[in-house]
C-alpha cells in the first residue's frame, strides 16, 4: 500500500468521516465541516503565477508553519474559474524535492559520467567567466550561445550574450509553436492573436490535444462550447482525449494542409465564405482563390484518406456556424518543413468565416497600444513599464548563425527572439557558417528537448563550455561543466507577467516561503551576480526584483502592495472586448503597415517565395513501417516535470501505440517489450496495442526516456521521442517532427 492511500484509509472512514487517531490509539470522530474551518484558519494565502507549464495561470498558495502545503486555482480570475491542472497542484512536490539541485556545481570528471563537486557561488561565477573569457578572446563573443524556455527572466539571461557581443540568443519554440507565430506574424503582423472557444458553435482541430496539452482557460472554454451544444471535430491519426469529446476523423499524417485547401475549394465553389468581409478586411484573396482552385475534394480525398463527401459536408456544417466558428490554429506546430504553410491557411480559411473580432472567433489580444484608437476604452489603457534602463550593448560583429533577421532569405521571417535552435548543435558539429564554442541554457534540455538526441550529446561534448540554470539535474544538467541551481518559483519574485487576453492582464509571481535550500537562488540574482563577476554590472542597475517590479508597476499607475494582496490587476468594469462584436463593419486593424489581414503576404514571398501557401506531398510510410508522432500528456510539461514526485507517481513512463491490426501481423501483444528503429537509432519501448490509432502510424507521449541517473524517479524509464528523430530544420527553421518513418518490432 502507498503511502497516501494509507493516509487515507487512516484519515478518513469508508463513509468519509474524518478519524483522527488518540494518543493512546484510540479513534475519534471529528466533524468534516469542523475540521475543513480549523484547518483552514490555520492557512495564509499567497498569491502568485504558476510555473509548473508557460500557461502561468494564477494560483493561491496556502501556507501553513512557513511551509507550502497546497495549491490551488485564484479564486478571483474569471479566466480559469479557480481551477488549476495536475502540474500545478503537484507545486509543492517539486518544492520539497530532495532530488532538487541545492548547490552550484563543477564537473570534475569526464563529460556524462556524473561526477561533480559542490562549490560556492564565488567559484562558479570565477568558473564560467574565465571560460566565456578565453571563448571570446580566442573565436569571438559570438561563440556563445544561450538558450532557454521562454519565460520573464530571459532579459537578464540573454544580457550575458548581449553583453560578450554574441548575437546568438535562443529559445526554445522552434521545437515548439515557432509555424504558428511565422503564420500570425505574416497574416496579421503580429503573434498576440487569442481564440475564443467558449462561445464558438464549430470548432475544427488539426492534431491540438486540448485535454491532454492543458491550457486551463483554452480547456474550459472547449468544454463550456461543447455543453451549450458546439461541434468539435478532431482530425488526427490518433484517438486521442480530445477526440473522444468530439467527432474523430483520422487522417493521413503530414496531409492536413489538403484537408484545409480542400475546405477553402467548396467554401468558393459554393459560395459559402464571408465575401464582404474578405473585401473590406483582407487584401491577396484572389491569389488564394487561384491556390486553391484545383484543391478539390476529391484530390484531398487522395491525400489525406478521409472520403470526399466529408469533406464536404464538414465544411458546409463549419460554414453555416460562421462567424461563431473556429479552426483551431494549433499549439505544438513543428510537424513538416513547410509547417508554416498550414498554419497560414488555417488562419486565411478562419477569415473566410468572417470570424475576426467577434465572440466566438480569433482576436487581437487587448492590451493598451490596441486600445488608443478608442477613446471610450482610454480609462483601461495601461502598460508596464521597464524595470531598468540598460546602456547600449555592444554590436556583434558577426551575424546569427541560423540567419535569423536576414532579408531575402527564410531566416527573415524566424522570429529574432525564438531563433532556429535546431541550428546550434550543427553549428558546434561543423564550425558551420562559425562554430559555437560555449552553450548556456536555462530551463531547457536540448537532449530531451531537441531532436536527434545522440547528435546533441556528441555536441555538447565538443564545447569548451557547456552551463545549466535548472532545479533538476536534467539530462543536459549531467552533461554541463557548470550546473547553477535555480530556486522554485513558489520562493522568488520574477518580472511582472502580462498574460492580456481579451481585457489586459498583469499578475505577480511573488514568494510564498523561505527559500528551502539555501544556496539556491532566483535566475534573475544567478544572472546579474555572474555578469557582476563577468564585469558587466552596468547591465543590470537595479538592487533587487522588489525595487525591479516597483518600477515596472508604476508606469501602469499600479504599486507592488496591491498586486502582492490581489495576484493579478484586469481593468476595473472592463468586460471582454470584440472590435466586430456590435457592428460587424467596425473598423478592425491588424498590426500590418496597411492594418490589413495578409492572405497574400509581401513578405513570405520575399523570404520564401510562398506569399500564398503552397501544397507539398509528403511520402506516406511503406509496409513494414509507420509514420512516428508524438504529443503531450496531461500529467507533465514538455520535458519538464517527469521527475516530479506526484507526478512521476501519476505517470512514471510511456508506451508506444500501435495499432491491434498492425500489432497481429507483427506477433505484437499489449505489454511486450519492443524495439523501434529510425534508421541509425533505436530505442526500446512497451507496446499499447489499441484500435485508437491509425494502422500506419504509431504514437508515443513526450518527454520520457531520460539519461541523468541524478534524476531517479524518471531515470530509464520509457521513451525518448526525440533520440529517433533527426534534427533536420524545415523551411523557415523550426525542427521537424513528423515525418519520420519507425520500423517496430518484438525485443
Amino acid at each position: 500500500m502507498k503511502r497516501r492511500d494509507f493516509l487515507k484509509g487512516a484519515l478518513y472512514g469508508t463513509g468519509g468521516t474524518m478519524i483522527a487517531l488518540g494518543g493512546f490509539g484510540t479513534l475519534t470522530k471529528l466533524d468534516p465541516k469542523k475540521a475543513a474551518a480549523a484547518e483552514q484558519d490555520a492557512l495564509s494565502t499567497v498569491f502568485s503565477t504558476c510555473e509548473m507549464c508557460t500557461s502561468r495561470c494564477t494560483v493561491a498558495l496556502k501556507v501553513k508553519n512557513g511551509k507550502v502545503v497546497k495549491a490551488e486555482g485564484h479564486p478571483n480570475d474569471t479566466s480559469t474559474g479557480g481551477s488549476i491542472c495536475a502540474r500545478g497542484n503537484a507545486a509543492p512536490s517539486l518544492l520539497y524535492d530532495p532530488e532538487r539541485i541545492k548547490k552550484p556545481m563543477i564537473r570534475t570528471g569526464e563529460r556524462g559520467d556524473g561526477k561533480f563537486k559542490e562549490v560556492s557561488w564565488d567559484e562558479a561565477y570565477s568558473y564560467i567567466t574565465e571560460k566565456l573569457k578565453n571563448v571570446q578572446k580566442q573565436y569571438g563573443g559570438e561563440a556563445l550561445a544561450v538558450t532557454s524556455r521562454v519565460n520573464p527572466n530571459d532579459i537578464f539571461f540573454r544580457s550575458l550574450a548581449r553583453a560578450m557581443g554574441s548575437p546568438n540568443m535562443f529559445s526554445h519554440e522552434a521545437t515548439c509553436p515557432m509555424t504558428r507565430t511565422v503564420a500570425l506574424e505574416a497574416t496579421f503582423g503580429n503573434p498576440y492573436i487569442g481564440a475564443d472557444y467558449g462561445n464558438a458553435k464549430y470548432i475544427i482541430t488539426n492534431g491540438r490535444n486540448f485535454f491532454e496539452g492543458i491550457h486551463v482557460p483554452m480547456v474550459k472554454g472547449v468544454m463550456k462550447s461543447i455543453s451549450n451544444g458546439g461541434k468539435l471535430v478532431v482530425l488526427d491519426p490518433r484517438f486521442s482525449v480530445t477526440a473522444a469529446k468530439g467527432e474523430w476523423v483520422p487522417i493521413k499524417g503530414a496531409t492536413d494542409l489538403a484537408f484545409i485547401m480542400a475546405m477553402a475549394n467548396v467554401m468558393i465553389s459554393e459560395n459559402l465564405y464571408d465575401k464582404e468581409f474578405i473585401a473590406q478586411y483582407s487584401v491577396g484573396f484572389d491569389k488564394w482563390v487561384e491556390a486553391v482552385k484545383d484543391k478539390t475534394p476529391a484530390w484531398a480525398e487522395q491525400e489525406t484518406g478521409i472520403p470526399k463527401d466529408k469533406i464536404v459536408q464538414i465544411t458546409r456544417d463549419f460554414a453555416k456556424a460562421k462567424p461563431n466558428c473556429l479552426l483551431e490554429y494549433g499549439w505544438r506546430t513543428p510537424w513538416t518543413g513547410n509547417d508554416y504553410q498550414l498554419r497560414r491557411a488555417i488562419m486565411i480559411v478562419n477569415m473566410m468565416m468572417g470570424n475576426w473580432e467577434v465572440p466566438g472567433g480569433y482576436f487581437r489580444k487587448k492590451g493598451a497600444a490596441l486600445l488608443k484608437p478608442y477613446p471610450e476604452l482610454q480609462q483601461y489603457a495601461k502598460s508596464l513599464g521597464g524595470g531598468m534602463v540598460q546602456p547600449a550593448f555592444p554590436k556583434p560583429v558577426k551575424g546569427r548563425i541560423d540567419g535569423t533577421g536576414v532579408k531575402g532569405t527564410p531566416g527573415q521571417v524566424i522570429p529574432v527572439p525564438d531563433g532556429a535552435v535546431g541550428q546550434i548543435p550543427e553549428s558546434i558539429l561543423t564550425g558551420k557558417p562559425y562554430p559555437i564554442k560555449a552553450w548556456m541554457v536555462y530551463r531547457f534540455n536540448p537532449v530531451i528537448s531537441m531532436p536527434e538526441s545522440e547528435r546533441v550529446i556528441e555536441a555538447i561534448k565538443k564545447l569548451d563550455l557547456m552551463v545549466t540554470c535548472d532545479v533538476y539535474m536534467t539530462d543536459a544538467a549531467y552533461y554541463s561543466d557548470v550546473v547553477l541551481p535555480e530556486c522554485t518559483y513558489m520562493e522568488r519574485y520574477d518580472p511582472m507577467i502580462d498574460n492580456t487576453g481579451l481585457t489586459p492582464k498583469f499578475q505577480i509571481r511573488q514568494p510564498a516561503v523561505s527559500v528551502v535550500y539555501p544556496d539556491t537562488k532566483p535566475a534573475w540574482q544567478i544572472f546579474k551576480e555572474l555578469g557582476e563577476k563577468m564585469g558587466y554590472g552596468q547591465y543590470f542597475p537595479f538592487k533587487d526584483m522588489e525595487e525591479y517590479l516597483t518600477k515596472q508597476l508604476a508606469a501602469a499607475g499600479l504599486t507592488l502592495a496591491e498586486m502582492k494582496e490581489k495576484g493579478f490587476w484586469v481593468p476595473p468594469g472592463m468586460k471582454p472586448f470584440f472590435m466586430r462584436g456590435k457592428d460587424p463593419k467596425a473598423p478592425a486593424p491588424t498590426a500590418t503597415a496597411d492594418q490589413k489581414i495578409q492572405i497574400f503576404s509581401e513578405e513570405l514571398e520575399e523570404a520564401t517565395k510562398q506569399g500564398i501557401p503552397e501544397y507539398k506531398h509528403y511520402p506516406q510510410p511503406e509496409n513494414g513501417k509507420f509514420r512516428f508522432i508524438q504529443g503531450k500528456v496531461a500529467v507533465h510539461t514538455n520535458a519538464g516535470t517527469h521527475n516530479v514526485p506526484v507526478l512521476n507517481e501519476l505517470m512514471p513512463t510511456n508506451t508506444l501505440w500501435i495499432n491491434s491490426v498492425s500489432a497481429g501481423k507483427l506477433g505484437i501483444k499489449e505489454g511486450d517489450s519492443i524495439i523501434i528503429s529510425a534508421g541509425k537509432y533505436e530505442h526500446k519501448g512497451i507496446a499499447k496495442v489499441t484500435e485508437g490509432i491509425r494502422p500506419d502510424s504509431v504514437f508515443t507521449y513526450h518527454g520520457f526516456g531520460r539519461i541523468s541517473p541524478k534524476m531517479t524517479r524518471a531515470y530509464g524509464k520509457g521513451i525518448n521521442d526525440n533520440k529517433l528523430i533527426p534534427n533536420e530544420l524545415g523551411e523557415i527553421g523550426n525542427v521537424v517532427s513528423s515525418t519520420t518513418f519507425v520500423t517496430v518490432r518484438k525485443a
